[in-house]
This record gives structure tokens, C-alpha cells and sequence, in this order.
């Protein structure tokens, strides 16, 4: 059964038929107002100011712009646009484009819908079969792209993270810049390479490709521009380039599943080369008409209706060269290209009449990896060995044909870069210059020689090293110092460069790592360097253990010592006081203390207290103090002691506490306002604040963010100081970002650069005078495994909380800035409290019955009987309204299930806030319910008056009290009962107020047993006299009143905790 709609207007929504799915909106939707009250979250700018290295690999990575003295490279998941000045100095910027971010020019994918599938159902079988019959791509649309599933049009997740760039290409114009992204489901962003252009967002977003983007390359008008897939994508496209907007439309399309290193355009075709492939594809040769006896009637309508054809392409007979690999290709002419192979063959492809001839003219003596062409026609060939050579175009062109076999060797000699180069990855020509990427990931701009000068390539005016392999650890630097840079960084090969805050190399040095003999063997690494306060000297430790100590100036090892049995994990050192101390630890579960004494290093004290791998090791700011974090989960805090003996001063550090975390700590950070808190991250992504004088958590809140994201695990800490309030700044190798938070836990900034694990994070405070009244400049410099470096600016903002009127008033007209016109003033304003509110809806009757002396007014007793019949009412408070009858019935409701035996005694603010929200829609102004919340707020603010106020508290307002509150309890308990309260609030009520009811009625019990033993010692002593005396019966009727009245009070409380609550309470002098 076929899967192909037969009638031609449900083909395709571009032909002008019925829409399968909705197009996105050419409009630009408007964004919703921000809260008035609050002020925007993003309180810190984080911006990404510099880049050091490159994550380029092949000649596809890099390109240059001859005539703009311009060159683009990718470093991870940006590219980089850098432009060369007079001096030779080099500015940057970058190029990165969230998976969220609509482009400016609305594109529609290929298969229908978005341009960015979602789901795997768009390379369904239907569009594969279609492929394959040589009919391109097909205009159905997908049944698994919906729309509303794009990630333009929801959150984001782990999965969508920022893709690295893998390939870039410059317009020939210079307007556009395009970059390639690898992984799931790449982009093809074209970006605006003008000033004012924003370099976040792209003009065009092409999302066609499903398996990584090989290479980009635009033609030499600028109309079109190819792109390649990997070898499991297999297409390629050729798209038509609008030229007012850079809104792109697919043009054609064909498989290719060759292994291709390179492409290149030559006039209207386009070459690809790679391993045993050379190919030219025709964009302008005509399509042959379909024949109905090999296709389906609706794959011909499909052919002849389409708005893009087949790219039709035709192989090169490669003769001798048939197991060649071709490395790269160069147009040198109309007509003709040059074509390189990892063997040395320069090979010319001659397709001036069509025919696209292929041969070999030349031998160039080494493996070529890119070529480039500068402006004064002369071809630069990359060598696999390091080096470089030229020779002069016009030479090759000029070859007999058939050329001469075995074709000559290129006599131009070999130019090094540098000594310890293993080959050139790229290279591109500037006006004067040539521009060069190595395999360490070094950027080396040479000056091009005239043309009567025999080597062609001259001096290296600008290197801009990196590290060309993986950068484990970063580190600031005081300044002033003696190497003059901000931070060092570090990677596993042993190189150690400082920088300066621009990002220049000031200084390098490579510590020796010792390599164990053997098969099995490991390979050395190094781990961790910390370096002194003027960066005299730094302490290295590797993965074998072995310590250190190398002079900067000098570059010699100073000091060596094996201080743990296997890797050294971190380095602190502390020299503000003298002596020195240098401690490290180590997975051998032990921390190494070494002390500075007449400018020898001693062991000081081995710390064998942890039973697990060792992480982190910190020093105190004062040097009292050393902290080591574990993978057993704890944080021993230590205390430097000291004792004289023999005339000499022996110190130790001796545990002063221990803090038990419930996970594995990942990274410390002291407080940068007191030296008791400790910041830890840990492995369950969270982030606590330790107080070491106690052990005691202050803090702790989950590092995620507030749209729905996943938590992460920071790896690394800072913490920075801002007048607003402090922040923490950390890296996660979990999305590879870096975060800002505020210490209570709310996510300030937030963005992505680096494309694999981010290792570390250093803050660099700087200074742009000596001046003390310059402020400083606060940088974040980042670091991963991908062998780049980000430093990122901190933009400190101050808050800004706009005016009511103001933030209202964004979309009309301008407020006048006249401070005294009285329209810019505040407006006025009196709200009434609900309290004052409660006195409009009271009736003047109630209101004079208020009482208002120091005693509340007697209410009628009435005694409760142990049954199961209704509690006898109380007359309502002369507070609550009785005009105004009850919303809800409680009648027809069944009775409340018995309340448990024993019930927890909670706090009374969080019982009332779970009565609140159990106690269904609210209920109109003035009713019981809202009464009974009025009253809970005013307990509860009582509550807090009198644990902070330290005015005493009179005998007759506590005695007030306590009666007022247990004729409440009384009332509320009558209520219950008529009124089918529920059983859990009294007993919660009985819980609050059920010990000081003990202690009531065992005073007032002992009150009278005492009366009574006094009245028979009394009648005792009357018999034993005589006649009694007529005082003394006086005295003796009112007691007995007193004690009827206190008997009949403790028989109507404990009536009502018998009936109303599931506790008893007995008085134990009772019994």
C-alpha cells in the first residue's frame, strides 16, 4: 500500500495546497511584562570576553578572509571571528546560538513542518525510499514533526544542550559567516558578520541534516552555499542565499556517503574530495526528463512539481591514483583546481570545457594536509611534518600536457613554524600574512615575502599558543608578580603557561613527569599546580605522587620528594606568615604537611585521619587552620599548635573537629567575609555552607534553575564579593556550564561555551591603574577537557526596581523627568487592614458590647454530662457577626472518623497554615472562618512580641490571659460539636494549651484541699473551745463558695476535654 498521497494539492504546503502542519509565525511575539514589584533576576552580566586555543582539527574548522584581514576558527561550541589590526594585534568575537533561539529569517525544513525536527520519525521510511530512488528530498511532510514539539517552542533539557561547531566558512563578500554543528540533529547557522549585528542570534537556522555537518562552503558569488553531512548523515544540500536577508531555500540535494576530508567550489560546480573520492557536482546541468515505466505517477508529480531538482554529480577517473587519500582541494583558476593527497600527489583538475580531467603534475615530498592560495597567486601547501612550502601557481598551469610521468618534485624549501610542531592543520592567507593552526593548537601568523625571495614565507609576526591537550586546572594570581600575568593554567602533558588578563602567554614552563617502564603501565600526568603569592616558585604533583617544587624564573626543580603512593589530588600553600607550609593530598588517603625552614623543605606531619581518597586540601586565610574534604563523606578541620622544646619550636596540626556530610564532597570555597564558613559542593547537587566552629549547616540549596531545568553538580567553586550581597560562581561538567548563584540558592547567569568536561574555575581580580579609587575588574576564567580556556566578564549590576506607575507605563508615552510637576510624584495611597475592615460589617450593638476593662464578662456555665449527646451552645462572642448566616451546611455531613491516641504535638504557625489550606474556598469577609484566621495571625504574632520584647508581663494581664484562652478552648470545643468540626483542630487546640490546663487544675485542686484541711483543722479546734466565733463562720461560708465556684471550673474544662478531644487529662494530684 502505497504511502504517497496520489492528489496533487495535499503534496506539499509550498505548492499552495492544504497545510498538513502549521508554519511558524512570521511575527515576532511579543514578550510578556515582568513583575513591577520584582527586579530582573539577572542581576550579573556574564558575557564571554576572550578565548584561548581551538578545538580545530582539519582544514574545515578554519577559514580566512583575504581582503577583511579576518580568520575564523571554532573552540568548542563558538566561533571565533578574529581580526588583525596594523600593529598585528588580534580583537575576537563569537559566534554561538542556543537550541531555544529563533532566527531572525523563519525557515521551513525540507521533509514540512519547522526546521528543526524533533523526533526521529522525520528520516521515516517513506522520505528514505523516495531518497534513494534519485528523486532528492521529498516535499511530504514528516508524521513525526509536530510543531509544537520544536525546541524553539519549549524548555530545553540535558539532551539539547549547545552542540560543538565543527566546520565554518566566510562568504566571499564577508556579510555572512556560517557554522556547522555536530551530534543529533545539527544546525546550520549563517550568521551577520556587521558590527551591530547580534552574535547570539543567526539570520538563517537550517536543521536538514540528522547526523553532524562535515563541511560548509559558500560559492564565489555568495548565492549558494553547500552543506555536507558526516558519513551516517549522507546528503548533501545546496542552498539559495537571499542576498537583501540571508534567508535560505534548499536548491538541490543528492546522497553522499563518501568519506570526505574537503570541498570546494569551482565557478558554478562544486568538488569534494576524501578517501578514494573526487567528485564535481553540476548545480546547473539540467535534470533528465523521468521515464513513467521506471517511477510511480505521484514520484513524477513529485520530480516535475518540486521547488528544489537532484544535485547531479559525476566521479573523476583517478588512474594510479585509485587508493589515494585526498586530503584537499583549491580553485586556482576558471576552470581548473588543484587537488592534494595525503601522499604528496598535487593532482590538477582541468573542467574548462566540461570534461573534468584529472591528473598528476606535481610531487610535493610530503603527506599535505591543507593548501591555500594568497592573493598574489601563489599556492602554500601544509605539510604533515610541521612545515610549509610554496610554489608559484602559474608553474603548474603551464605543465605539458599530458604531463610528464614521474611528474617533478617541488624545489621550494621547507619553512619550520616551530620546532616541536607534528603537523599543520590548517592554513589560510590574509592580505600580507599567512595564518596557520598546528597541532597543539597554536596560532601562528607569518608574514609573506616577496616574490623573488626564494622561501616566500617569512617571520612569525604573532603566536598565540595553547594547549593541545587536555587543560585540567586554573588558577589566579596576585598581582604584582614575577612573571606579570593574571592566571596559569595547566594540562595533563606537563606545559604550564601564565596569562595576562588580554589573554596574551607572558610566561611558560613544562614540568618533567617521570614514565614508568612497562606494558601495563599508566601514563604520567600532570594533576595539580598551585603556585606563591608572586608566583616565585610552583608546586606540582603528577599522578605517581611526586612533589615538586620548580622556580619560575629558572625552570629548574628545586625541590623533589615522593610524597604519596599514588595520585596527588591538591596543593595549598601558605606563606603570609613565616614559615612556609605546603600541603598536599592524595588518593593514598593521607594529607602531606611540608615546612619551609632556612630555604630547605622538610616533612612537617603526615594526616592519615580520612579512610578515603582525599579530594581537597585548604588552607585558612590566617594559616591557623587546614581543612581536607574526603570521599568518605566528612571535612576534618585541623588547628595549628606549637610547643617549645630544647630551645627549638615544634608545631602540628591536630584535629579540632570532624563535619559528617550525608554525600561525597566535590569542591571548598572559603567565605570571602569570614574566615568560619566553608562553602562545599557536593556529588548530590547541592551546595552547603558550613559554620567550622560548631560543624553546623547554616545553608544549603539545590544548584538548578528556576525554568525547569535539571540540578547539576558543581565541580568547582568561587565565591565572590558584591556590594548587593555575595554570589558563588561554579562550573558543571554534567551541561558543561558555568552558573552564578546568589547564597540564597537563585540562579543569576548562566551560559555555555566549552564542549567537553568543564574541569575548573578561577576568579581574576584586576586593576586597570594603581590607582586605589579604580575599580576593579572581575573576570571568571573557565577551563575543560577540550583544551580551550573562556574568560568571561562580570558585569556587578545593582538591582534597578522601577515605580509602580513606571513599569506600567513601558508601552505609552514617556514620563516627564521634571521632579516637581506633581504627575511624577507617587500617587496616594491608604489601604485598610482587614481588622479595620471587620468594624464596617459590626453592628453598633455589638460594638458597645465590647467589653473593655481589665476583666472579661462572666459567661454562663453549664455542666457537660459524660454521654454521647450534644454539648449544650455558648452564646457567640460579642465579635463575630450575627447578621450574617453561613455559607456552608454541616448538617447532612457525615461524623469525622475518631482522632488517633497519640497525636504528635506540631508547631501552632504550621497547624494553622494547614488549616488554612484544608479549609476549602475561602469564605466571604467578617464569617467565622475568616475570624478564626484573623485570630491564629494574632496568636502568632503575639508569639513572636513575646520572645523578642523584654518588657515584663503583669500578674493580672497573664491571669486574663490564661482565662480568656480556656473559655476559648470551652467555646471552640461547644462549636465542634454543634457544628461538626473537625476532631483533628481540637485536638490540635487541646495540644497546644493541654499542659498549662494541667498546671491549672492541679493548682486550683490543691487550693482546696488545703481549704478543706483548713476548715477541719478549724472545726477541730472550734469543738475543742466552745462556742464558735462569728467571724470565723463568715470566713467559713466564703470558702466554701470559693471552692464550689473552683470545683464547678474544673468540672466544665475537664467536661470539655472528656467530650470534644481523645486525650484525658488527670491531674496527678488528684490521684
Amino acid at each position: 500500500m502505497s504511502l504517497t498521497p496520489s492528489h496533487p494539492r495535499m503534496m506539499s504546503p509550498a505548492l499552495g495546497g492544504i497545510k498538513l502542519t502549521p508554519n511558524n509565525s512570521p511575527f515576532v511575539k511579543s514578550a510578556p511584562l515582568r513583575s513591577p514589584v520584582k527586579s530582573h533576576r539577572s542581576e550579573v552580566g556574564l558575557s564571554l570576553k576572550q578565548v584561548i586555543g581551538t578545538t580545530a582539527n582539519s582544514a574545515n574548522a578554519f577559514d580566512s578572509l583575504p581582503f577583511g584581514r579576518s580568520f575564523a576558527f571554532i573552540a568548542g561550541a563558538a566561533a571565533v571571528l578574529a581580526t588583525v589590526d596594523d600593529e598585528h594585534q588580534i580583537s575576537q568575537r563569537f559566534y554561538r546560538a542556543r537550541p531555544t533561539t529563533n532566527p531572525i529569517n523563519p525557515s521551513t525544513s525540507i521533509y514540512g513542518g519547522p526546521a528543526t525536527p524533533t523526533q526521529n520519525e522525520s528520516r521515516n521510511r517513506t522520505v528514505t525510499s523516495l531518497r534513494e530512488s534519485g528523486l532528492g528530498a521529498s516535499p511530504l511532510a514528516s508524521p513525526g514533526s509536530d510543531w509544537t514539539d520544536s525546541p524553539a517552542n519549549k524548555a530545553w533539557n540535558t539532551r539539547e544542550r549547545i552542540k560543538a561547531a565543527t566546520c565554518v566558512s566566510f562568504s566571499p563578500d564577508g556579510r555572512l559567516l556560517a557554522v556547522g554543528e555536530a551530534g543529533y540533529k545539527p544546525r546550520v547557522l549563517i550568521f551577520s558578520t556587521a558590527v551591530d549585528a547580534p552574535s547570539d542570534t543567526p539570520l538563517t537556522s537550517l536543521s536538514d541534516h540528522t547526523f553532524g555537518v562535515r563541511c560548509i562552503a559558500f560559492s564565489p558569488d555568495s548565492q549558494y552555499l553547500a552543506s555536507l553531512g558526516s558519513a551516517n548523515d549522507g546528503f548533501l544540500y545546496i542552498w539559495n542565499i537571499n542576498s537583501r536577508n540571508a534567508a535560505a531555500t534548499l536548491y538541490a540535494s543528492n546522497k553522499c556517503t563518501s568519506n570526505v576530508t574537503k570541498m570546494a567550489w569551482l565557478g558554478t560546480s562544486l568538488i569534494t574530495v576524501g578517501t578514494r573520492h573526487v567528485k564535481v557536482w553540476r548545480t546547473e546541468e539540467p535534470a533528465p526528463a523521468p521515464q513513467a515505466s521506471k517511477a510511480r505517477q505521484s514520484d513524477v508529480s513529485f520530480a516535475l512539481s518540486s521547488t528544489h531538482k537532484t544535485l547531479h554529480g559525476r566521479n573523476c577517473l583517478l588512474g594510479s591514483l585509485l587508493e589515494a587519500n585526498f586530503t584537499s582541494v583549491v580553485a586556482v583558476a576558471p576552470g581548473k583546481a588543484i587537488v592534494s593527497s595525503d601522499r604528496g600527489d598535487i593532482c590538477l583538475i582541468d573542467d574548462t570545457d566540461g570534461t573534468q580531467r584529472f591528473s598528476k603534475v606535481a610531487d610535493a615530498g610530503f603527506g599535505v594536509t591543507s593548501m591555500a592560495v594568497d592573493t598574489k597567486g601563489r599556492l602554500h601547501l601544509a605539510s604533515s611534518q610541521g612545515g610549509l612550502k610554496s610554489l608559484n601557481i602559474h608553474h603548474i598551469l603551464c605543465t605539458t600536457t599530458p604531463p610528464p610521468s614521474p611528474p617533478p618534485p617541488i624545489q621550494s624549501p621547507m619553512v619550520d613554524l616551530a620546532t616541536n610542531i607534528t603537523h599543520v592543520e590548517a592554513i589560510g592567507p590574509l592580505l600580507d600574512m599567512l595564518v596557520t593552526v598546528d597541532s597543539h593548537r597554536s596560532i601562528h601568523l607569518s608574514r609573506i615575502n616577496a616574490a623573488d625571495d626564494e622561501s616566500l614565507v617569512g617571520d612569525v609576526v604573532q603566536r598565540l599558543p595553547a594547549h593541545c591537550d587536555s587543560v585540567l586546572g586554573v588558577e589566579a594570581l596576585a598581582t604584582p608578580n614575577s612573571v606579570e600575568a593574571s592566571f596559569f593554567t595547566w594540562s595533563a602533558g606537563g606545559s604550564v603557561f601564565f596569562w595576562g588578563q588580554e589573554g596574551a602567554c607572558k610566561h611558560s614552563l613544562e614540568v618533567p613527569l617521570e614514565q614508568i617502564e612497562g606494558v601495563e603501565a599508566d601514563p604520567n600526568e600532570l594533576k595539580v599546580v598551585s603556585a606563591s603569592v608572586g608566583a616565585r616558585y610552583v608546586v606540582t604533583g603528577d599522578k605517581y605522587g611526586v612533589l615538586r617544587i620548580i622556580g619560575c624564573k629558572n625552570k629548574t626543580s628545586a625541590f623533589s620528594f615522593k610524597a604519596h603512593a599514588s595520585e596527588i589530588t591538591d596543593i595549598a600553600i601558605f606563606e603570609k606568615t613565616e614559615p612556609t607550609y605546603v600541603a598536599c593530598s592524595g588518593r593514598d588517603r593521607t594529607v602531606q604537611v611540608f615546612i619551609r625552614r632556612s630555604g630547605s623543605w622538610d616533612l612537617l606531619q603526615t594526616l592519615d585521619e580520612h579512610v578515603g581518597a582525599v579530594t581537597r586540601v585548604l588552607f585558612s586565610r590566617d594559616g591557623t587552620r587546614l581543612v581536607s574534604s574526603s570521599s568518605d563523606r566528612t571535612l576534618v578541620v585541623r588547628e595549628l599548635v606549637s610547643r617549645e622544646e630544647q630551645g627549638e619550636t615544634i608545631r602540628a596540626f591536630i584535629i579540632l573537629r570532624t563535619v559528617v556530610l550525608k554525600t561525597t564532597p566535590t569542591s571548598l570555597a572559603w567565605d570571602v567575609e569570614n574566615d568560619d564558613m566553608l562553602w562545599v559542593s557536593t556529588i548530590d547537587r547541592h551546595i552547603h555552607k558550613y559554620d567550622l566552629r560548631n560543624a553546623q549547616s547554616l545553608s544549603n540549596f539545590r544548584a538548578t534553575d528556576s525554568e525547569g531545568g535539571d540540578a547539576v553538580v558543581l565541580s568547582s567553586l568561587v565565591h565572590l564579593r558584591r556590594p548587593q550581597g555575595a554570589l558563588i560562581a561554579g562550573v558543571s561538567s554534567t551541561d558543561k556550564s558555568v552558573r552564578i548563584y546568589d547564597e540564597s540558592g537563585s540562579l543569576l547567569a548562566r551560559d555555555w561555551g566549552h564542549t567537553e568536561g568543564v574541569t575548573d574555575i578561577a576568579l581574576v581580580i584586576t586593576k586597570k591603574s594603581d590607582d586605589d579609587d579604580t575599580p576593579e575588574s572581575k573576570s571568571l576564567v573557565t577551563v575543560a577537557a577540550d583544551g580551550t580556556i573562556f574568560v568571561w566578564s562580570l558585569d556587578m549590576k545593582p538591582p534597578q526596581r522601577h515605580d509602580l506607575s513606571q513599569s506600567m507605563d513601558i508601552l505609552g508615552p514617556n514620563t516627564p523627568a521634571n521632579k516637581d510637576l506633581l504627575a511624577t510624584k507617587p500617587p496616594l495611597r491608604r489601604v485598610f487592614s482587614q481588622s479595620e475592615l471587620a468594624r464596617f460589617q459590626r453592628s453598633p450593638d455589638e460594638e458597645t458590647a465590647i467589653p473593655s476593662g481589665s476583666r472579661s464578662p462572666k459567661l454562663r456555665k453549664k455542666l457537660s454530662k459524660f454521654s454521647l449527646a450534644q454539648a449544650p451552645k455558648l452564646e457567640p462572642s460579642p465579635c463575630m457577626p450575627r447578621n450574617i448566616p453561613s455559607r456552608t451546611s454541616y448538617r447532612n455531613r457525615s461524623p469525622s472518623p475518631p482522632s488517633p491516641r497519640h497525636v504528635p504535638k506540631r508547631r501552632s504557625s504550621m497547624d494553622t497554615r494547614a488549616r488554612s489550606k484544608a479549609s476549602g474556598p475561602a469564605t466571604e469577609f467578617g464569617s467565622i472562618s475568616a475570624s478564626t484566621e484573623s485570630l491564629c495571625r494574632t496568636l502568632r504574632a503575639y508569639r513572636k512580641r513575646l520572645a523578642n520584647s523584654s518588657d515584663s508581663l503583669s500578674s493580672d494581664s497573664a491571669e486574663e490571659l490564661e482565662r480568656e484562652l480556656a473559655l476559648t478552648v470551652r467555646a471552640v470545643g461547644d462549636r465542634a460539636k454543634s457544628k461538626s468540626v473537625d476532631e483533628s483542630t481540637m485536638v490540635k487546640l487541646l495540644d497546644q494549651y493541654s499542659e498549662r490546663l494541667v498546671t491549672m487544675l492541679d493548682e486550683k485542686i490543691a487550693a482546696s484541699v488545703a481549704m478543706r484541711m483548713r476548715e477541719r483543722e478549724n472545726s477541730e479546734s472550734a469543738i475543742s473551745i466552745g462556742t464558735p466565733s462569728p467571724a470565723r463562720e463568715m470566713f467559713k461560708d466564703e470558702d466554701k463558695e470559693q471552692a464550689k465556684e473552683n470545683n464547678d471550673d474544673q468540672g466544665v474544662v475537664l467536661n470539655s476535654m472528656r467530650t470534644n478531644g481523645d486525650m484525658l487529662v488527670k491531674p496527678a494530684s488528684v490521684v
